[in-house]
């Protein structure tokens, strides 16, 4: 073999060699790949296993975050809880989940500190969700890999509802434990071994223990005194028994002394003892008790008869008074139905009084002839929670009084109608003789001697006095026979007041007094004469007592009503005189009956006047230092124009004054006056006479004065105005009367004519004649 072909052969056995080798590494590499992919084919499998794991644990949140902390993994219990999907969230921060809060506290740095340093961290707390609202999440924190960080893994787990279960319970119990605290009831719990498990405020102050100290002991260490009592047998009966317990107990240890009342309840878990002070209760008991006794006793000392029925009107007490008026024993009647008893009651009057309180539920008072004691009885019935109360006694005796005494008061009123008719009748007859006195009087005074001037002082006097008697007489007889008619209307009060001021001023200046007239502008509501017959009555009375000083005329603003007052600086009223003064005939400071003082009617006057106005009179009074009377007056609405007239001097300068009246002695002192006085006089009986004596003279009146009731049932206002008639409408007219009612003083005012009543004085006369005819 040639070099060359041994070269070519080494050569082809080397490629050979090279060949076998190749082909060993190319089925090891198969062999490696074939591993390999199986290997890939396990992890795989692996990987999906892991991954349904991880899918079906919807309730787990797993998270895992890069060493940065971003999100890396995302499973599907992730997704329930937070709402993110893995698309929304994987490269993102992981502290999207926390709190603001958290995030600015830098919590979740903390737990990643705990975690690499302790291998795992366990954390609780608030989280966000995809829409903003919180869930409570409880779970562990891992670092992933070995040595060198790789991340972190979170498993989560949403416990939302079950914190919210918790707090509810919580705050159930906080609330409980609230009310318990609130409740007025003292409250403890013992679980099964009679151990506290609560104590609320109540049985705190009660017990003046504190919940500290009795908790976890049983009741008989907490409170021994309660060992070998009725509280210790009560609780034990309710623990062993399960039933339900109350009793009442007078508790008493170093702190308490109290009666309490207990409620103990069984519980699952042991029982609940609520239990409260009664100790006020019970001493008012124990004093109701013995105010009942009181009341029994008083009600069997009374001499009122007594007894009492309740809602089914059966006896439940019966005194020993209405036993003795009954003539039965309550033995016999309590428990008894009361229209069975007494059958004979019903359809009565009592029995209607009964029924009536019983349905009003008011008290009832009635006397009736009662049909079971066949006599008089006063019966007082009075509602109660039980039923009724009722009173009776027999008055029988008082009712045969009563009726002796309304029999002797009807006498007594016929009596006093016949001195009332007796004294109108009386008195008016004697107007007419007093009214020609009192002219005569006046025209006697220029033809009597000096030495015969004081007996006509004397005179006047006396027959001023006779003059106020009889007035006083009439006013009285008529208020008292209720024949006064009042013509209420509105105007101003100072008419009556200046009217009063300027007839008692000289008066009161001839006694050194001042008389001070208020400027009173009000409107009042009342009858003007009236009125002002008690504003001059009250000024007569304080003139009268009254030495020096002043007397006031004054008003005051009272609510709705005037209050008109007379104010004197007189003697006074001493205290027990106060009642009597408007009694008849009374007079204060007066035993000698000095005519001077005046009669003692003129107060009973204004009592009466008083009444019929319904203007009530007050009196306030000091000893010593005088007395303020004072009338209120209703208010008026509109007020009437006052017209002042200025008094002239009755001077007739021979104008006629023409006179009518049917009796010759008024008739004579009347001519004789207006004569004095300078007037020519026609004086005439009637009307007829006076127009008869008229067309004789053929001379024009200057007025006409006329008695008001003239014979053949003529008056002097049908005389006037014949002559009015005659001589034209305008001619002035004055009524004279000895009638003080309503009919006259209209007539006269319809008809424009001055109205004065008799017995008239000269100056009243010339007076009025001043009003009538000056001009306003």
């Amino acid at each position: 073999m040639t070099q060359v072909d041994a070269a070519r052969h080494a050569h082809l056995e080397a490629s050979s060699a090279d060949l076998q080798t190749i082909a060993l590494l190319n089925e090891d590499l198969r062999r490696a790949n074939a591993e390999l992919e199986a290997s890939r084919a396990k992890l795989q499998a692996s990987e999906d296993r892991l991954r349904t794991i991880l899918e079906s644990a919807t309730e787990y949140a797993i998270i895992t975050t890069d060493p940065q902390g971003q999100i890396s993994g995302w499973s599907v219990g992730a997704q329930n809880i937070f709402g993110w999907t893995d698309e929304e969230v994987i490269g993102r921060d992981l502290t999207i989940l926390f709190t603001p809060e958290d995030r600015e506290h830098r919590a979740w740095e903390r737990m990643v500190s705990i975690a690499r340093h302790e291998g795992r961290a366990d954390d609780e707390r608030w989280h966000l969700r995809k829409n903003g609202n919180r869930c409570w999440v409880r779970g562990e924190v891992m670092p992933l890999g070995d040595g060198v960080p790789q991340g972190l893994l979170l498993i989560l787990r949403d416990r939302t509802d079950e914190r919210a279960a918790t707090e509810g319970v919580q705050l159930a119990n906080r609330r409980a434990t609230d009310i318990l605290d609130c409740i007025t009831d003292a409250f403890v719990a013992l679980d099964r071994d009679y151990r506290v498990t609560h104590q609320n405020r109540q049985a705190e102050r009660i017990k003046g223990v504190p919940t500290y100290a009795v908790l976890g002991k049983t009741a008989w260490e907490a409170w021994p005194t309660s060992v070998g009592t009725p509280i210790e047998a009560a609780v034990r009966r309710a623990m062993d028994d399960r039933v339900s317990v109350q009793l009442e107990h007078r508790y008493q240890d170093d702190r308490v002394d109290a009666w309490l009342e207990f409620h103990i309840h069984p519980t699952p878990e042991g029982l609940g003892v609520f239990y409260r002070d009664i100790t006020a209760r019970k001493r008012a008991e124990d004093e109701l008790r013995a105010s009942h006794e009181r009341t029994v006793e008083i009600l069997e000392s009374i001499s009122d008869a007594f007894y009492a029925v309740d809602h089914d009107w059966r006896f439940t007490y019966i005194n020993r008074q209405a036993e003795r008026l009954a003539g039965r024993r309550r033995e016999d009647l309590l428990g008894k139905v009361f229209w069975e008893v007494f059958p004979q009651a019903v359809g009565g009057e009592p029995y209607k009084a009964y029924l009536q309180a019983a349905q009003e539920r008011r008290p009832m008072q009635i006397e009736a002839l009662s049909p079971v004691l066949g006599h008089w009885v006063e019966i007082s019935i009075y509602p109660s929670a039980t039923g009724l109360s009722v009173y009776f006694r027999d008055i029988s005796e008082r009712k045969h009084a009563e009726k002796a005494l309304r029999r002797a008061k009807r006498e007594a009123e016929q009596a006093n109608a016949s001195k009332s008719k007796f004294l109108a009748a009386a008195s008016h007859d004697l107007r007419q003789p007093m009214q020609s006195l009192l002219l005569f009087l006046e025209v006697l005074k220029p033809h009597v001697a000096p030495k015969g001037q004081e007996a006509l002082k004397h005179l006047g006097r006396g027959l001023d006095a006779l003059r106020d008697l009889l007035d006083s007489l009439l006013d009285i007889s008529r208020l008292d026979a209720g024949i006064v008619q009042t013509t209420i209307e509105d105007f101003p009060i100072r008419e009556v007041i200046e009217q009063a001021g300027a007839a008692y001023g000289p008066i009161a200046a001839a006694k050194g007094l001042k008389l001070q007239v208020d400027v009173c502008p009000a409107v009042v509501r009342s009858d003007r004469t009236l009125l002002g017959r008690m504003l001059r009555n009250l000024i007569e009375n304080a003139l009268r007592y009254t030495e020096a000083g002043r007397i006031t005329i004054e008003c005051h603003d009272a609510d709705d009503h005037l209050r008109v007052g007379v104010h004197d600086t007189g003697i006074g009223i001493p205290p027990e005189h106060l009642d009597r003064i408007w009694e008849e005939f009374h007079q204060v400071g007066n035993p000698e009956r000095d005519r001077n003082r005046g009669l003692g009617l003129g107060l009973s006057i204004v009592q009466r006047l008083s009444i019929l106005l319904d203007h009530p009179v007050q009196v306030r009074s000091t000893l010593g230092d005088g007395s303020v009377f004072s009338i209120a007056v209703p208010r008026g609405e509109a007020a009437s124009v006052l017209t002042p007239r200025n008094a002239t001097e009755i001077m007739g300068n021979g104008r006629l004054a023409v006179l009518v009246d049917d009796d010759p002695i008024v008739l004579l002192g009347l001519h004789a006056i207006f004569e004095a006085w300078g007037y020519s006089v026609l004086a005439a009986g009637s009307a007829d006479q006076a127009l008869a004596g008229l067309k004789e003279r053929g001379q024009r009146p200057a007025l006409v004065v006329a008695d008001y009731r003239l014979r053949e049932g003529r008056s002097g206002i049908e005389a006037i105005l014949r002559v009015r008639a005659v001589y034209g409408t305008t001619m002035p007219g004055i009524i004279l009367t000895g009638e003080t009612g309503t009919e006259v003083q209209r007539d006269a005012t319809s008809h424009s004519l001055g109205l004065i009543h008799k017995p008239v004085t000269p100056r009243q006369l010339a007076e009025a004649l001043s009003r009538l005819l000056t001009t306003p």
